[in-house]
């Protein structure tokens, strides 16, 4: 059995989550009854246990740098994802903005509404054709700002097999969870009343 953390708001809804550093927490109603807390976690303890189990090899699997290290990529991730923005905005017929090379917990790139486009230097940890997935997906951006159909249609359009890369991109999610990584963390209600459980 493992524990769990129950966080009470004015919410209507329950949900579950298993945190980055293996914590199971569920979100529900002010009122909800503990025993009612409880067979709603247990009815999900497969999928607990399973997503407890990921997000412990991902823990194990990430990768551990010194600060010198981290400024040698960070370096080279500023040549080489500027070189492949060049040359797959040519390629696409876009514009963007100003480059900026971050560590980022979570995400290995964004690109804001004027066109400036972030990477998370950790990028060079993984291969080169899973780089150009990302810089296609954030140039795409500048022509769609959401993730409709006709944007995934303009990142097919320059990476056909963009679904197997993206899918093989989720293999290396530990990797942004490097030693000098921010905790991540979740906005609760300012309600919240936190208690602890057993599944």
């Amino acid at each position: 059995m493992s524990e769990y953390e129950i966080i009470r708001s004015r919410r209507r809804t329950v949900s579950l989550q298993v945190t980055r550093d293996c914590r199971v927490v569920v979100r529900c109603p002010m009122r909800m009854p503990v025993r009612q807390i409880r067979e709603f976690v247990e009815s999900h303890a497969d999928w607990v246990r399973a997503h407890v189990e990921k997000a412990r090899e991902q823990q194990e699997n990430r990768p551990i740098f010194t600060e010198k290290e981290i400024r040698q990529y960070r370096e080279l991730a500023r040549r080489v994802l500027t070189e492949k923005t060049e040359l797959w905005a040519a390629r696409m017929g876009v514009a963007y903005g100003r480059i900026t090379i971050r560590q980022q917990a979570t995400r290995w790139g964004s690109c804001s509404a004027k066109g400036n486009l972030n990477y998370n230097w950790v990028l060079m940890l993984v291969p080169e054709e899973l780089q150009d997935y990302v810089v296609v997906h954030e140039l795409a951006h500048r022509r769609e700002m959401n993730h409709s159909p006709e944007f995934w249609k303009i990142v097919a359009e320059q990476l056909p097999d963009y679904a197997v890369r993206r899918k093989r991109l989720k293999e290396y999610a530990g990797y942004t969870d490097i030693q000098t990584a921010p905790e991540e963390t979740y906005d609760f209600e300012m309600d919240g009343i936190c208690e602890k459980g057993r599944f």
